[in-house]
């Protein structure tokens, strides 16, 4: 009797042991998700996450308002040139700070590419554009850089994920020819 109750407490012990095992794997499996789905620079989310979380937006939002601002830092080259890489690298994670922390919970961020960012905003076209405003504004003030935006919503791309950054990058590059520091709506 003993020997059995001996071996049920080491069998114990042992499933104990190996539940703390599976914890501390699925704890570094979700690590290694997370390391994978973010920018090593920017902690925001990489590109095919965020249109991964857009689509389900876009899904769960059943005709609701969901709008992408696409954000590119003006004249960004030149800093590299002048500046040097690291303060390219240093400019690029304070704005993405200043996007985490301006944009509501339910929103997306990604750096979309470079010097490009990429936000996935649930509310009308008039409330993306105020937050793309807001945004512009508090990076100049903050970083001393400025930025374009171009914002699109899911109404006028018909929902379609392609079509709507089509329409937001569309956007931004009209914002950069009419002069910079600028935020416009796709058409």
């Amino acid at each position: 009797m003993k020997n059995q109750e001996k071996n049920q407490a080491t069998a114990t012990e042992v499933l104990i042991q190996v539940e703390k095992e599976i914890t501390r794997i699925m704890y570094t499996l979700q690590k290694l998700k997370n390391q994978v789905g973010h920018d090593d620079l920017t902690g925001l989310l990489c590109r095919n996450d965020f249109f991964a979380e857009l689509q389900k937006m876009i899904s769960l939002s059943q005709g609701g308002d969901i709008a992408i601002l696409l954000i590119d830092i003006d004249n960004f080259k030149q800093v590299n040139d002048l500046e040097g890489h690291i303060a390219g690298d240093h400019i690029l994670q304070r704005v993405a700070k200043i996007l985490k922390r301006c944009t509501k919970m339910g929103a997306h961020t990604g750096r979309y590419g470079g010097e490009e960012f990429i936000i996935a905003h649930s509310g009308s076209e008039a409330s993306a554009r105020a937050l793309a405003e807001a945004l512009r504004r508090q990076i100049k003030r903050e970083v001393n850089v400025t930025v374009s935006v171009g914002v699109a919503t899911a109404d006028k791309a018909k929902s379609e994920v392609r079509r709507m950054v089509g329409m937001a990058d569309q956007a931004l590059y009209q914002a950069k020819r009419s002069g910079k520091n600028k935020v416009c709506l796709a058409a």
